[in-house]
């Protein structure tokens, strides 16, 4: 059964990732360009005592960066499911 609440909430919701990925990309990018590495990089340069850096800090880089792929595959499940209401939607 298709309802036009559906499709709205539906692109609610994949207007909702889309700006946590696009958030959650620039602050990526900000602390890649902040302390020249990447996450994994920065990581080991932790442990190497080459990088000083808070834990805090470290910790919200982590969780950004395992984030991401997540929001990602959501935005694809929801765009999917978004297509799939409209194609059975034409049918009627």
């Amino acid at each position: 059964m298709h309802t036009d609440e559906y499709e709205i909430s539906l692109a609610r919701e994949i207007n909702v990732c889309i700006r946590v990925i696009k958030q959650t990309q620039m602050k990526l990018a900000q602390r890649q360009q902040l302390f020249g590495m990447d996450l994994p990089q920065a990581s080991k340069a932790l442990n190497e005592g080459r990088l000083v850096i808070e834990r805090q800090e470290l910790a919200d880089w982590r969780d950004d960066f395992e984030a991401l792929p997540q929001w990602e595959q959501r935005l694809e499940q929801y765009r999917e499911a978004l297509a799939t209401m409209r194609i059975s939607a034409s049918r009627f």
